[in-house]
């Protein structure tokens, strides 16, 4: 799940987490769209070697 631009509100965090979505974070800074999206997909895809 990719989150809006200003965020999801603590009430949709904790659905998402109830529902076993398992939280990644791409850091503190804003990326553009086309980096934001390569970086999620590195995130992915070294979350899932281990």
């Amino acid at each position: 799940m990719i989150g809006p631009e200003g965020d999801f509100t603590p009430a949709e965090i904790d659905k998402a987490l109830h529902n076993g979505f398992k939280p990644i974070s791409l850091g503190t800074s804003r990326l553009r769209t086309e980096t934001a999206a390569l970086e999620a997909c590195f995130e992915v895809n070294f979350l899932n070697r281990v």
